[in-house]
């Protein structure tokens, strides 16, 4: 009888153990982007990643160079109109007609799980493009300092991404 509640008590301690989530903590003077999907449909999901990469090499070209979290923020609320106007454009270049909506400020995210490490849910500074209704799933990234969690090469500089190198250090 001892050996079993013994067992059960251990059981139990793991399965509070295995159900507590480490989160990781990306620094508040962060930037982030995010593209919205107009709802989970292949069709809906692939408009998602091709918005993202036109997002990113807007939003790259303008402040991909600063060295400032003050100078980025300034750019960014200065150029807004310009990167909706670039958006909206290079969509209608590869015909994706999608009504969109964009918001540079603090934003909400959902908690998020890459690869089993936690990212917390809250408002974020942010630039987020909306598609449609905006109920699929989304993509986002730390645009400053650069920490997307995908592989980057740009002219002549290689950049090596925090978290990404986080994760291959486990893996």
């Amino acid at each position: 009888m001892k050996r079993l509640i013994i067992l059960l008590l251990l059981a139990v301690g793991m399965s509070i153990l295995s159900n507590s989530k480490e989160y990781v903590e990306i620094p508040a003077s962060s930037i982030r982007m995010r593209v919205i999907a107009n709802s989970d449909s292949e069709e809906d999901q692939t408009k998602k990643r091709e918005v993202k990469s036109i997002l990113e090499k807007k939003l790259y070209e303008l402040v991909g160079n600063l060295k400032d979290e003050e100078e980025v923020d300034e750019v960014i609320k200065g150029k807004k109109e310009e990167i909706d106007s670039y958006v909206q454009q290079e969509m209608l270049k590869i015909d994706i007609d999608e009504v969109f909506s964009s918001n540079y400020g603090l934003n909400y995210f959902p908690e998020k799980e890459f690869k089993g490490l936690m990212y917390k849910a809250g408002n974020y500074r942010s630039f987020v493009v909306t598609l449609g209704k905006g109920e699929g799933e989304n993509w986002w990234c730390v645009l400053y300092p650069p920490l997307c969690l995908v592989d980057e090469h740009k002219g002549d500089y290689e950049y090596h991404y925090l978290i990404k190198d986080m994760l291959n250090k486990y893996n």
